[in-house]
């Protein structure tokens, strides 16, 4: 568990979207939960949810399938998630982030080198070119970085300090990210108004590989010139 407060308490419901009509026992499990399993109910047409009352905090939770094996299948992944889902509720006992997974009724497709890019229209290719335009401006990974490793809301000045940019760049970079779905802004009624930010749960997909970037870079930005003198 992440950030937990014993002030509130909201009940929190978890849903599968079983599209393919082969799961048989799915159990949801997570850090508000200590990850142990527990049974979801199954409703119509694939549906299967699971209710819990949480305290005010930020957890990361999953789906499982039991297989007889020691961690069953993980569901996430079938869904198509490359990190555990994450899910918030605000002191005022709301619910934000994830808090449910489609299992497609086809396995999907694994993309592995340049060909799935290559094969895409004209007018996708120009949606993968302006979000990556996007996240080229100044600052904006760095930005991305703080948040995403944050996993928890984490306020405008604490990302100003570990992103190392500007009140301005940042403010600019906020409401870009906010406005594309990467970031959500949340403002709390205190005296004064709280604002924190969080990441959603498709900028969580990118954690991996903005580490893997971050990585290399650390890795090779001597040998490529980049120091300072």
């Amino acid at each position: 568990m992440m950030g937990s407060s014993r002030k509130t308490v909201t009940d929190v419901s978890f849903v599968l979207y079983d599209e393919s009509k082969r799961l048989r026992m799915p159990h949801v499990k997570g850090s508000f939960n200590d990850w142990s399993l527990a049974p979801m109910e199954k409703g119509e047409d694939g549906i299967w949810t699971y209710s819990q009352p949480i305290y005010a905090g930020t957890y990361e939770w999953g789906m499982v399938e039991p297989d007889g094996s020691e961690w069953g299948i993980w569901l996430p992944e079938n869904a198509g998630h490359k990190v555990n889902l994450v899910v918030t509720v605000n002191r005022a006992g709301q619910v934000e982030g994830a808090t449910s997974i489609r299992i497609p009724s086809k396995p999907l497709d694994r993309r592995n080198g340049i060909e799935p890019f290559l094969d895409l229209s004209v007018r996708d290719r120009k949606g993968v070119y302006d979000l990556l335009r996007l996240l080229s401006k100044a600052s904006m990974l760095n930005v991305l970085h703080v948040i995403i490793s944050a996993r928890e809301p984490v306020r405008f000045g604490k990302i100003q300090r570990l992103a190392g940019t500007s009140a301005t760049s940042l403010s600019r970079r906020l409401k870009e990210l906010e406005g594309c779905g990467l970031v959500r802004r949340a403002t709390h009624k205190t005296i004064p108004p709280t604002v924190e930010y969080q990441a959603t749960q498709v900028a969580f997909e990118m954690g991996p590989s903005l580490i893997q970037l971050y990585n290399w870079a650390i890795d090779n930005h001597a040998k490529l010139g980049f120091t300072q003198a």
